[in-house]
């Protein structure tokens, strides 16, 4: 908090002095005349209360999470003293945010308690965001004194990226006995139908169809596929970011990995993160609810940080032993392909969904044949290692590319 006397004050004393030095030094009474109104100003202001300063109890939004595009309100609460004429409010916000309606808002309360502002802010770009500080300037009546609070706002508000709704899932390579959505290969207690088949020595008395052995006129079993789980490990690339204001390669990976993300973890796979940037995060694969939060402020607090010199390398001990891992990433960073080249030699499916770098626009047509050109050799040195990836247009949904993914893998799997 500081206190100012404003100009109001210096221009009052300063022409009231002259006027009343200047009247007496020349024996003007229209000079002496002149400076009595400043004088009275000056007067009836000390009159009144001076420094007149309210408290900002709380500053919260309506909500903590939200989604791009949402519009969430900030609200203030004051306890305003009695005779408070003026009240300057400005929020200052970050490049995350903007404001629907006004920053800056001047009131005037009547009435002094407990009184509520609201400033409306839209969300248009995801992370975490938050108002950086709210400035309040109180000034008496006549304008002579000031009171500035700078009030930061600590709560910060979590911006989810918009996600869609995956229906299938790529096929993994390993499954655990854990119940799950995956469907298995072996025969078991499940819901879904493999087949039909007579009756055998040794097949439990339960798994007799009545209705079927009736019809046939002999004991038929129905034999179903197992619902199993996996270990699914989320490779982050935070290594660069290609693109300009909110369409760039590190959103899209952010985009993607969290769909991916909620998706399996709701087929009861144990889902980690492994973000690759100038620094290495690791989340171990876990279930549950609690889990989805974690991954998720995992991947809303992604940035690229800059670098000097060689990125520190990874252990991968710590990756469950059959793991598949599905990596998002444009594939622009020499050591994102040696990391996944090394997983793959590991011995763990590593599939790769690309987002489509675009070329900048700016450069000639020959450099941006040479850009796709590169993709391309990049793409197929991962696919002699044995690495799947797919492409995938930021700009169209993420099924379409999964499903491609289910395709390819079926491919691989069948030539090997």
């Amino acid at each position: 908090m500081s206190r100012h006397l404003t100009y109001r004050f210096w221009l009052c004393v300063t022409t009231a002095s002259c006027g009343l030095v200047g009247g007496v030094a020349l024996g003007e009474p229209a000079v002496l005349a002149f400076g009595l109104p400043f004088l009275l100003a000056l007067l009836l202001s000390m009159a009144e209360e001076w420094w007149p300063s309210v408290t900002v109890n709380s500053a919260e939004p309506s909500t903590v999470r939200a989604v791009e595009g949402d519009i969430v309100k900030l609200v203030v609460e004051l306890d305003v003293p009695a005779r408070t004429p003026y009240v300057d409010l400005e929020l200052q916000v970050s490049a995350a945010m903007e404001s629907t309606d006004s920053l800056h808002r001047v009131t005037s309360f009547t009435t002094a308690g407990r009184h509520t502002e609201t400033f409306s802010l839209r969300l248009v770009r995801w992370g975490v965001a938050r108002p950086d500080w709210l400035t309040v300037v109180t000034r008496d009546r006549f304008g002579m004194t000031e009171v500035v609070q700078h009030v930061l706002l600590p709560t910060p508000i979590r911006v989810h990226p918009h996600t869609e709704r995956l229906i299938r899932m790529a096929p993994l390579a390993r499954t655990n006995p854990a119940v799950g959505d995956h469907r298995s290969r072996r025969r078991g207690s499940g819901t879904e139908l493999a087949e039909v088949r007579p009756f055998r020595p040794g097949d439990p008395l339960r798994s007799v169809h009545p209705r079927l052995s009736a019809r046939r006129g002999m004991p038929m079993v129905t034999e179903r596929h197992v619902e199993e789980s996996s270990d699914v490990v989320i490779y982050v690339d935070s290594v660069q970011d290609i693109g300009e204001d909110i369409e760039t390669t590190l959103r899209w990976t952010v985009t993607a990995s969290t769909a991916l993300a909620k998706r399996h973890l709701r087929s009861m796979d144990r889902v980690g993160i492994l973000d690759r940037g100038a620094g290495v995060r690791w989340l171990e694969p876990s279930l549950g609810r609690r889990s989805l939060h974690t991954i998720v402020d995992a991947l809303l607090a992604t940035t690229v940080l800059p670098t000097a010199g060689r990125l520190p390398a990874i252990s991968f001990g710590a990756i469950p032993a059959g793991a598949t891992i599905f990596a998002v990433s444009p594939l622009l960073s020499v050591v994102v392909r040696n990391d996944l080249a090394t997983l793959r030699r590991r011995g763990h499916e590593v599939v790769v969904i690309r987002p489509d770098a675009l070329p900048p626009a700016d450069v000639s047509y020959k450099a941006q044949r040479i850009f796709r050109v590169q993709n391309e050799i990049k793409r197929r040195e991962l696919a002699d290692v044995g690495i799947f990836v797919v492409p995938w247009d930021p700009a169209e949904p993420l099924e379409p590319a999964i499903r491609r993914v289910a395709a390819g893998m079926g491919r691989m799997r069948a030539g090997r």
